[in-house]
Parts: structure tokens; C-alpha cells; sequence
């Protein structure tokens, strides 16, 4: 239980030091460090307040705006461009990966994630394997109840049993513990606890709230405990290095015996150092607006694609003209969409020639691991963009020079098969 200690610890110093209000963009006052709040305190695991009704009466526009995160209430399919109603199958949509893949999970299923009201419903229901309870993490408000109760023991637990313990999604929990009255962000992740000590500077708390989950991660081969692999940074070569300097690797692709890492949802990642992170805008600030209904302001909690709620999140900053705004960004992101599929297609075709040369026995083994390099680097770089859930919007140059580069190991890669 040590590492809970400590970890509990720094979530107490987090929360006070970044509590902040509801308003955008709006930085803490100072506190003075030995003005310490109680509330911040991480409460016994019977008082946790983790179902999202609990806050129904007291704040009922944000409850039913974060109760819209179903998406279920329009009654309607909604445009798939701006995020659609139903799971999308990812494997008819784009059906290279089947290719890329291969060998693991998300070949067999892979569905477009839904809203934070079906995170626990999703993945208690997805077929892939499932190594431990930590697969719960960033699946509902219980994870912290567990955490307390189990301590390291939590990750390796087996899922089915965990799962079967717990029965709420994400909640107002997640974020705000048992204190929601002034919007402030507690951390209660103790994964990334943890990961933000490496990070070089504070994001702004309402970053914080999101990087909690969107973020890259991976378990320990032993423990199953959720690591950030930022111990180099948090850019596409420094977390490639960490894997490399460990020899990590997801899975081996059965047709090229090439060490794959799988990379998970690193929105954080993408959108630090972009435009709009560098002019201090937070990601709730664009996903979680301040809206009005009924002559009443508030803070949605409709954590969804800006371009829903176009107004109130691009707006205020760039002028009224919301069908340009949404005409700019689809044409940037169809942009980054194409070549993320010239660059799979070229992936497809150097898995199955470099499959093709090793059962024709053709290479020798330096060559080998030259292909195996270039495919996993590759791979990793193509990978990292299309997992990331804004197709390129929260860093176009970050996802244009990452797929950029993908195409280029590719192709050098093909350019070595070809000569053979």
C-alpha cells in the first residue's frame, strides 16, 4: 500500500494547488500553500459520491447536458462527420487495419468509442481481451473506490469479477470527487498522479481533467498497472524511445514477426504545444462550453466534438462565422484522413511483401531487422495519428510531420523489398 499512500498524497497536493471556477480560460487565484481545504481529502470509499444523479437536483442543467454524452435523446442518427449516434465499425470503415492489426484484438473488433455515459457499458461488452482491472481505469467513477479498498493488487484483479463489483460509468466523480460546487478539477487517476510529475510544465486544469484518460498508456507486463510513458516527454520520438530503450512491445505481427506497439487515444499528447494550447485554451474549454438555456448559463458537461456546439466554443474567439469555422476545420481534417490512408495502404503492401520474403526465405537476418524497424516505426508513427481522437484537429503540422515521416520509413522500406 505504499504506492497508494504516496499517490494519494500528490492527488491531495494536485487538487489543491490547481482548484480553479467553471469560467474558461480562467487561471487560479494564488493560495497560499499551508491554507489547506479539506474537501480535497480523497473521502472513505462509503462516502463517495460516484453516480452522476447524485448532483441531478442540486445541478440540473449540467447533470442533464452531461446526461446527453448517450446520445441517445435526439431520437435521431446524427451527422457521422461531427460524431455519429451508433458505434461505428471501424474494420468496414477502414478496412487496412484488419491488415495492421493483425494478431491482436482490434482486428477482430474495433468500434469508434461512444460518449463518457457508455464507457463501462463498452468496454464490459467489447470481446477483446481484457489482462486485468486496470482495463477500468478510465471506464468509471469507481476505479478510485477500488484503488482504495485493493492498492496495487487492483491491476492484475481479474476484469470480470472487478466489473461485477462496480455499476457506475463516468461521473461528475472522475473530476470533482465529492466537491463539484466551484468546478474544481481533482485528479483521480492515480496513473496519471504519477505521470504528471514528469511533465515539464502544469497543464491548465481544465487540460487536466481530460488528460486524466486521453492520453497514451500502457500496462505493466507483470503488475497490469497503467503506465504514461513520458519518462523522455510526451512527443512522438520521446515516447517512441521509451518503448525502445525497454524493448517494449504489444504484440509481434504473425506475417512480418515485426514488434508492434499499439498506441491507444493520445489526445494530450497531439494537443500540447499546439496554437490553441499555447494561447491558453484548455481542452473543456472547447468541449465543455459555457452555454445558456432558459435564460441560465452554465457549464456543459456534453463532452463531445466543438463542432456540435460551434458558437459557444470557436465563436467567441473566431467571429461569428460558425459554417466557415466548420467548413475550415472538415477540410483540414480530410486532409490529414487521406493521408493517413495512403499511408496504411503502403503499410498493407509491406506487410504482405516482407511476409511474402520471409517465407520465400530471401533475406538475411541483418536485413530482417532493418524491415522489422522501419515497419514498427513506421506503424507507431501512423498509428499515433489515426488512434487520436480529432483526425489531426488539435495539431495539424504535429499530425501532417507524423505521417510525413510514416510514409517515408514505409517507403524505405518498400524500396529495400524491391531491390532484393
Amino acid at each position: 500500500m505504499k504506492k497508494y499512500k504516496r499517490t494519494v498524497i500528490l492527488l491531495i497536493i494536485i487538487a489543491l494547488a490547481l482548484s480553479f471556477g467553471c469560467g474558461p480560460r480562467e487561471e487560479p487565484e494564488a493560495r497560499d500553500p499551508v491554507d489547506e481545504d479539506p474537501r480535497v481529502v480523497v473521502p472513505s470509499p462509503e462516502d463517495m459520491l460516484v453516480a452522476a444523479e447524485d448532483w441531478k437536483e442540486e445541478y440540473p442543467l449540467i447533470y442533464e447536458s452531461f446526461i446527453r454524452t448517450s446520445r441517445m435523446q435526439d431520437n435521431k442518427v446524427e451527422d457521422s462527420s461531427l460524431g455519429g449516434l451508433h458505434p461505428i465499425d471501424y474494420l468496414k470503415k477502414y478496412p487496412n487495419i484488419i491488415t495492421l492489426y493483425e494478431g491482436m484484438g482490434f482486428s477482430k473488433e474495433y468500434y469508434i468509442a461512444r460518449g463518457h455515459y457508455y464507457a463501462l457499458e463498452d468496454v464490459i461488452n467489447t470481446s477483446r481481451p481484457k489482462p486485468g482491472a486496470s482495463c477500468l481505469a478510465c471506464k468509471t467513477s469507481e476505479y478510485e473506490k477500488l484503488y482504495v479498498e485493493h492498492g496495487d493488487d487492483l491491476f492484475a484483479r481479474d476484469f470480470q469479477k472487478t466489473s461485477q463489483e462496480i455499476s457506475h460509468s463516468i461521473s461528475c466523480y472522475n473530476c470533482h470527487r465529492n466537491e463539484p460546487a466551484d468546478g474544481e478539477i481533482q485528479i483521480t487517476s492515480p496513473h496519471f498522479a504519477l505521470g504528471i510529475e514528469k511533465l515539464e510544465t502544469t497543464p491548465k486544469a481544465g487540460t487536466q481533467a481530460c488528460a486524466q484518460c486521453h492520453v497514451e498508456y500502457y500496462l505493466d507486463p507483470e503488475t497490469r498497472e497503467v503506465i504514461l510513458p513520458w519518462d523522455n516527454g510526451i512527443g512522438v520520438d520521446e515516447i517512441e524511445s521509451f518503448f525502445d530503450e525497454r524493448d517494449y512491445y504489444d504484440w509481434e505481427h504473425p506475417r512480418t514477426g515485426t514488434p508492434l506497439i499499439k498506441v491507444q487515444h493520445p489526445e494530450f499528447e497531439m494537443y500540447t504545444g499546439s496554437i490553441h494550447d499555447q494561447m491558453g485554451v484548455s481542452c473543456a474549454d472547447c468541449h465543455m462550453p459555457r452555454v445558456e438555456e432558459n435564460g441560465q448559463e452554465y457549464k456543459s458537461h456534453w463532452a463531445k466534438s466543438p463542432l456540435k456546439t460551434v458558437e459557444e466554443s470557436c465563436g467567441r474567439c473566431h467571429g461569428a462565422d460558425n459554417e466557415g469555422l466548420i467548413a475550415q476545420v472538415q477540410e483540414g481534417q480530410r486532409e490529414i484522413e487521406s493521408l493517413q490512408v495512403q499511408v496504411s495502404d503502403m503499410l498493407v503492401k509491406l506487410i504482405a511483401d516482407f511476409g511474402v520474403a520471409l517465407e520465400e526465405q530471401e533475406l538475411d537476418d541483418d536485413t530482417i531487422d532493418q524491415l522489422r524497424s522501419l515497419h514498427r516505426k513506421s506503424q507507431y508513427r501512423w498509428d499515433f495519428v489515426f488512434v487520436e481522437n480529432s483526425t489531426g484537429f488539435h495539431d495539424y503540422d504535429k499530425a501532417r510531420e507524423t505521417l510525413e515521416s510514416a510514409k517515408e520509413y514505409a517507403r524505405e522500406a518498400l524500396n529495400i523489398l524491391e531491390a532484393q
